[in-house]
């Protein structure tokens, strides 16, 4: 999905509202494009085949590609499966094409068994889509953020704020990943990566 020039100019003009002040279905109602849909307009084009989305909230990636399964640990609505954690996927082996992480990684406590879990799930040529902020400006925007899940749900020992890209790129190939893509998003503040499973060696 691609934003028009004029969408971006309003996006742009009205910032502070849909990045700060209100909520992702507020922006939306209200036409401006919120949080989750900037995440998921630049996960879109990197999805293929069956999805895995971990950490998934209301279930809107999976609601609109179509194609996949929404888990979480806590019931945000929207027909996502509830798991008690991450540390053992209840899925076969090479189920999913693709597994997505946007804006969950960091509250997720068991990290490492995790990317391993996700590396079993994956089909060989499978890859995982990560969308993260930075732990600095996390911690600035859960503390201004009214609605952020920190207040709804709170925050577990081991979660963070946000993880440093260095973080993210060195566990993913300790645990046999190779990094495809990583851009900037959200006026340079988001970042997307993209790794692929490197299936010659397995974890």
């Amino acid at each position: 999905m691609e934003k028009t020039f004029f969408k971006k100019i309003y996006d742009l003009l009205f910032a502070p509202f849909r990045l700060v002040i209100l909520p992702d279905n507020t922006c939306e109602k209200l036409g401006l494009t919120s949080l989750r849909q900037e995440r998921i307009f630049n996960v879109l084009p990197n999805l293929k085949g069956k999805l895995l989305d971990i950490g998934c909230g209301d279930n809107y990636l999976v609601k609109m590609y179509g194609n996949g399964i929404g888990i979480d640990t806590y019931d945000w609505g929207g027909g996502a499966t509830v798991i008690k954690n991450c540390d053992k996927l209840p899925f076969n082996d090479e189920s999913f094409d693709t597994v997505t992480l946007l804006a969950s990684l960091n509250h997720i406590p068991e990290r490492k068994e995790l990317i391993k879990e996700i590396h079993r799930v994956l089909k060989k040529d499978g890859k995982v889509v990560i969308t993260m902020i930075n732990p600095f400006i996390g911690l600035i925007g859960h503390k201004i953020w009214w609605y952020s899940e920190d207040k709804q749900r709170g925050m577990k020992r081991g979660e963070t704020y946000g993880l440093w890209n260095k973080d993210i790129i060195l566990i993913f190939e300790i645990n046999k990943f190779k990094k495809e893509l990583h851009q900037r998003f959200v006026y340079g503040l988001n970042n997307l990566f993209v790794f692929k499973k490197n299936y010659k060696n397995k974890v």
